[in-house]
């Protein structure tokens, strides 16, 4: 109850911030950026906040949130620290290279018939395909559809986390378990959404501030042919990024998941990689059923079978 009530505050801030952003706090510092700093505010950080302003989570948890220097959250600060998730942080470096630069001009879809050949034989099974709330504890699901696909059902379409698993070997040439996003290619993690996330924007990877936009939708989806889509797996695929912020899968030593001993480990004992994408407000999920299908791709280009669930927001 209590983290419905949080989502509830969270979800109204976010929904004032156009109204009141006048009462927003002047500062040069970053409100919300809890340690360690990272110069940005992610939705598990606008969660604390809400938490440490209903009481549930103690101020020594992000000091970043008092900027009156009051001993407390208000919701200016509160409203002051979506501003900083959306727009980005007073003073952080602006990036200037790299997906998604800002003033960048968005990529069309790709629409020439490709002339690579994709292998269809088993490649690396997804072992797991959920969701995992802003505690980073996973979520069962509510339920699933005619088709047996597990139904995942949100309050809101952010705040929460989309977590993949996969068998396989998936060496790249950095070393990381699976890479997300392929600058020209095609990434190892091919996930796709049959409706618009956020805005829908057809730009690549646009996940830097000011310019944050969302996922353009592939209906039905699309799987025989990847390569056809590339720009929109990587778009969604680059939100997938391991704990130093590359665009890559993790271990599972360095999963995003934490179960009940207080431990972060993958859900399944035959995955190899875990997969993780905070989701945002700017790649939210629409009101109703969102279907998502991924499938992972290994390094001889063997591509293994597809799993889908649903999001569904009321």
């Amino acid at each position: 109850m209590r983290r419905e009530t949080a989502a509830s505050a969270l979800a109204a801030a976010v929904a004032l911030t156009g109204v009141l952003c006048a009462a927003a706090v002047a500062r040069a510092v970053c409100i919300g950026d809890c340690p360690p700093p990272d110069g940005q505010v992610a939705v598990n950080e606008l969660v604390l906040g809400v938490n440490i302003a209903l009481g549930s989570a103690a101020l020594s948890a992000c000091p970043a949130y008092d900027a009156n220097a009051t001993g407390g959250v208000g919701v200016e600060e509160l409203i002051a620290a979506v501003n900083d998730a959306l727009q980005g942080c007073p003073g952080a470096p602006t990036p200037t290279s790299g997906p998604g630069t800002p003033g960048t001009t968005p990529t069309p879809l790709m629409t020439a018939t490709p002339t690579a050949t994709w292998t269809l034989a088993p490649g690396p099974p997804i072992t797991f395909f959920g969701v995992a709330s802003a505690d980073d504890s996973l979520q069962d699901p509510t339920g699933t559809d005619a088709n047996g696909v597990p139904i995942y059902q949100r309050t809101f379409g952010f705040g929460f986390t989309l977590v993949v698993e996969a068998k396989g070997r998936f060496d790249s040439a950095d070393s990381h378990p699976g890479r997300t996003f392929v600058d020209g290619g095609v990434p190892d993690l091919m996930i796709q959404s049959n409706r618009n996330l956020g805005n829908g924007s057809p730009a690549v990877c646009d996940i830097n501030p000011p310019n944050r936009g969302g996922v353009p939708a592939i209906n039905p989806p699309q799987l025989e042919n990847p390569a056809a889509i590339a720009d929109a797996l990587n778009d969604f695929g680059c939100r997938f990024m391991n704990g130093t912020g590359g665009f890559s899968g993790r271990s599972c030593g360095e999963a995003c998941v934490r179960f009940d001993d207080g431990e972060f480990h993958c859900k399944s004992d035959d995955s190899d990689a875990q997969f993780c994408a905070p989701v945002d407000p700017p790649m939210a999920f629409p009101s109703g059923d969102t279907l998502v299908t991924v499938r992972a791709r290994n390094l001889s280009g063997e591509m293994g079978p597809p799993a889908q669930i649903i999001i569904r927001v009321p």
